[in-house]
């Protein structure tokens, strides 16, 4: 039987002292001219909400930090049929904050063992349609209970080399991106290594 993950102080600490991810993503915003809203401390938000103008109105979007620090270990990867290189995790409740404010909601990763593409950007669209492989632990937080995770192929979000890009894509998006997609009727993708059977 799996062991209970007991969530230490020590790595609540380790994790709030290193900001560095979040800082720039905030930088971005103010060079962009985007107001935000810091919700990073809450568990119930998004991490940021931001306010662009989309065809001379102002829209209010949520915006997920994720970080890939290090290796996952190779269960995760088998589990996931995903070659680690490729594979993120993105706790189940982090997506489920994203809801509240679809379909204008991304997850951003900075992927820090990937010094080619360390970032990876992923729509509420694509989190509801790519295929993932989901997984749950035991936890001890205040009592015993189970978190939920999606282990996701990098290769079914969007790459980018640097963060300047990534931003940019997320304003092609809202721009022109988002309203294709939800209008389209054929299926949102291709995703790497799907097989898709047709009736």
């Amino acid at each position: 039987m799996p062991s209970l993950f007991e969530r230490k102080p020590e790595y609540w600490a380790r994790d709030l002292a290193d900001r560095v991810f979040e800082e720039a993503v905030k930088a971005e915003l103010d060079l962009l001219g985007w107001p935000y809203t810091d919700n990073t401390a809450a568990h119930e938000r998004a991490d940021l909400y931001f306010t662009r103008q989309v065809r001379g109105r102002a829209v209010r979007a949520a915006l997920e930090l994720k970080e890939k620090r290090q290796r996952y270990r190779p269960r995760w990867a088998e589990l996931a049929g995903v070659p680690e290189a490729e594979l993120l995790a993105l706790d189940e409740v982090a997506a489920r904050k994203l809801l509240a404010v679809s379909p204008r909601a991304f997850v951003l990763f900075h992927d820090a063992t990937r010094a080619d593409r360390p970032y990876v950007l992923f729509t509420i669209v694509d989190l509801l349609c790519l295929p993932k492989v989901r997984v749950q632990r035991g936890i001890n937080l205040h009592s015993p209970r189970m978190k939920a995770k999606w282990l996701l192929d990098a290769r079914h979000g969007r790459g980018f080399g640097g963060l300047r890009e990534a931003m940019s894509a997320l304003a092609n998006y809202l721009d022109r991106g988002l309203g294709d997609d939800l209008r389209r009727v054929g299926p949102h993708g291709p995703f790497a290594g799907e097989s898709v059977e047709t009736l």
